[in-house]
C-alpha cells in the first residue's frame, strides 16, 4: 500500500534520469511481486501480470477469475481490486480547415513556437510511418532550416533540442512497460526515426504500429497528423511547404511523434494498456500525451468495482505534475447514449447528464 512515485513527491520532468526515483519504484516492484506470489498461492494459481504501475499508482494489472475479485480485494496488502474497461477511438470527421485560427497555432507560429524539442505521445491506432506527413527527410530540413535562422550549425542547433535518440531510449528502456512486456526487443528496434523515435504496439506486444494488419482503422494517423505533421514534405526529389502544396500541417510540426499503438489485432483499448503506454510517456520525458479514445457516456454510477476508478487515480496523481494529458471529449449526442442500461436512455435514479465520455471526464483531463 506504498505511495506511487507522484504521491511520494517525486516529479514527473526527468523521471527517467532520477536515480532516486528510480530505486523506489524497483522497490514498489519488488513489493508487488511479492504481493502476486501470495495472491497465486492463496488461489491455488499462477497470476500472469501484464504491467506493473509505479509512477501514477501503485498497482499491477493482471487476469484473474471474475469469481476471485471478492477473495482477493480482501487480501492482506491488497487496497482494492478493479475490473477495467474497454475503448472505443473517438472518430468524427472534423472540419480542420480554420481550426488554425480558432486555437491561435498560427500566431504561435509566428512567434517561433513550432514544437522543436517537444516529445508529444499519441496513444491511439497507430501510424502510417510510411506517410510523407512524418517523413523524416523533411523534419530534419525544417530543423536546419530553423538553425540557419538562428545563426546556428545543424549539430549545434540539435544538441540544444535534446531530440530523443536512441542512446537515450537504450538508458531508460529497462524501466519501460515494454521492457517487461516484450524483452527481447532493444532500443535499435523501438527507434525509428529522429521524427518517430518509439513505436510500440502496446494491445498486441509487437512492433507492428501501422494500420496495416488489423480493422482499427487509420484514426491515429490523423490524430498524429493534427498534432505533428511536418512543415515540408517531399517533392521532386526536394522539399515543399506542407501548407500549400497538401494543405495539411500539424499545430507543433517540428515536434518528435511517439507511436503507441493501444488498437490492434487483439482489439484494444483496455484501460490497462493505455495507463501502461501513459508511464511510459512520463518516462520517456514527453511534454504532451494524447489519448482520442473513450466511452461515448461517462461511466458508471458506482465506479468503485471497476477499472474507471483506477484509471483516474492515475489522472488524478498528475494535477501537480509537468506532464499535461489530453483526451477527447467525445462525440456523444446524448448523455443516456451507450450508458450502462444498454437502453441508451437515462437513469430514473441518480441520472447522469454528462456527454463528456470517460477517461475524458477524469479529474485531470485537459478534454478537447
Amino acid at each position: 500500500r506504498s505511495d506511487s512515485l507522484t504521491g511520494h513527491g517525486y516529479s514527473t520532468r526527468g523521471l527517467g534520469s532520477n536515480a532516486a526515483a528510480l530505486a523506489y519504484s524497483d522497490r514498489l516492484q519488488k513489493e508487488q511481486r511479492t504481493q502476486i506470489k501470495a495472491i497465486s498461492a492463496e488461489l491455488g494459481v499462477t497470476l500472469p501480470v501484464r504491467y506493473q504501475f509505479t509512477i501514477g499508482v501503485n498497482g499491477v494489472a493482471t487476469s484473474v477469475p471474475y469469481g476471485e475479485v471478492e477473495a482477493i480485494r480482501a487480501m492482506d496488502g491488497v487496497e482494492s481490486v478493479y475490473v477495467e474497461n474497454q475503448y472505443e477511438p473517438d472518430v468524427d470527421e472534423p472540419n480542420t480547415a480554420t481550426a488554425g485560427t480558432m486555437i491561435g497555432s498560427y500566431n504561435a507560429w509566428a512567434d517561433g513556437y513550432t514544437g522543436a524539442g517537444s516529445r508529444v505521445a499519441i496513444i491511439d491506432t497507430g501510424t502510417d510511418t510510411d506517410h510523407q506527413s512524418f517523413d523524416n527527410g523533411a523534419f530534419l530540413y525544417a530543423l536546419k532550416e530553423n538553425a540557419e535562422e538562428a545563426g546556428l550549425s545543424q549539430e549545434a542547433y540539435l544538441a540544444s533540442l535534446n531530440l530523443l535518440d536512441v542512446e537515450e531510449l537504450a538508458a531508460v528502456l529497462p524501466q519501460l512497460n515494454v521492457h517487461e512486456r516484450s524483452p527481447q526487443l532493444t532500443a535499435e528496434d523501438l527507434y525509428l526515426n529522429e521524427k518517430l523515435p518509439f513505436g510500440y504496439n502496446y494491445v498486441d506486444g509487437d512492433l507492428d504500429i501501422t494500420h496495416d494488419h488489423d480493422s482499427a482503422g487509420d484514426h491515429g494517423t490523423h490524430v498524429s497528423g493534427i498534432a505533428t505533421a511536418n512543415r515540408y514534405v517531399p517533392k521532386d526529389g526536394g522539399f515543399a511547404s506542407a501548407a500549400e502544396t497538401v494543405l495539411a500541417c500539424g499545430v507543433a510540426p517540428e515536434a518528435q511523434l511517439l507511436v503507441m499503438k493501444v488498437f490492434g489485432k487483439n482489439g484494444g483499448a483496455y484501460a490497462d494498456d493505455y495507463m501502461a503506454a501513459i508511464q511510459d510517456a512520463i518516462s520517456l520525458g514527453c511534454d504532451a500525451i494524447n489519448l482520442s479514445l473513450g466511452s461515448n457516456s461517462p461511466g458508471f454510477v458506482d465506479p468503485a468495482g471497476s477499472g474507471v476508478a483506477y484509471a483516474e487515480r492515475l489522472f488524478q496523481s498528475l494535477t501537480q505534475t509537468d506532464t499535461v494529458v489530453t483526451i477527447s471529449a467525445g462525440n456523444a449526442y446524448s448523455a443516456g447514449f451507450q450508458s450502462a442500461t444498454g437502453t441508451d436512455l437515462h437513469r430514473t435514479s441518480d441520472p447522469d447528464v454528462d456527454t463528456v465520455g470517460s477517461p475524458g471526464s477524469y479529474e485531470n483531463a485537459l478534454t478537447v
